[in-house]
């Protein structure tokens, strides 16, 4: 079980980084764009930040054409170890094909179907990122999806990771690893909310009173 950060908020990064222990980032056009910040000094900037971690940044091109010479940009700014992410289309596998062939890593995006995953598995993808939630939106069973992929994935050996995104709360997230996922990415928000809770403030805060009814303000170090 992984978990990546979903954001290009550098600060937002460095402060999961810390916390959390993290196999990576994941970003697209929509999270980008809201940094209004320039393209390469900002995937630059992701890079030095998270060092030789996962970095998946996706494509905006319509043709394979234009997705593989944005590929070549993107890696020719911040290494070919670079995850290419790709929606899963026609024109998406042709270029998940061609990215393969000439030794790129790729994910194949945008995912709401089992059909999907597989043809993207048989072209090659490293990952196949499902959307959680917007398959729920689309009466799509997206735990079944996932654990239908993953089993498929095993049987045939392909390697292919699943990377399950478009998460909501804390249930998908444990549903899309109890299915088979390898990883999950979203917010840092959203991790935050698996392990913060009133709950385990007021638990905190009783622990903290007793203590001190005793202890005072010294820490055990100073005991």
């Amino acid at each position: 079980m992984k978990i990546v950060l979903d954001s290009a908020n550098v600060e937002k990064i460095k402060a999961g980084l810390e916390i959390y222990q993290v196999l990576g980032v994941t970003t697209n056009p929509t999270i980008l764009t809201k940094e209004k910040r320039d393209f390469f000094p900002l995937i630059t900037e992701i890079r030095e930040v998270i060092g030789d971690k996962d970095f998946h940044i996706q494509v905006t091109g319509s043709t394979c054409e234009e997705m593989v010479r944005e590929a070549g940009a993107i890696t020719a700014c911040v290494g070919k170890e670079t995850f290419i992410k790709v929606p899963t289309n026609e024109e998406g596998l042709k270029t998940i094909k061609t990215l393969k062939e000439k030794g790129y890593k790729v994910t194949a995006t945008a995912i709401y179907q089992v059909s999907q995953g597989v043809m993207a598995g048989i072209a090659g993808a490293d990952y196949v990122a499902p959307y959680y939630n917007r398959m729920c939106n689309e009466g799509i069973a997206a735990a079944d999806s996932i654990r239908q992929m993953a089993s498929l994935f095993k049987e045939h050996n392909l390697g292919t990771k699943i990377i399950v995104a478009s998460l909501k709360n804390a249930d998908q997230v444990l549903q899309s690893f109890a299915g088979g996922a390898y990883a999950v990415t979203t917010t840092p928000e959203l991790y935050r909310e698996m392990v913060e809770s009133a709950l385990i403030t007021e638990t905190v805060g009783r622990f903290k009173e007793d203590w001190e009814a005793l202890y005072g303000n010294k820490r055990i170090y100073e005991l």
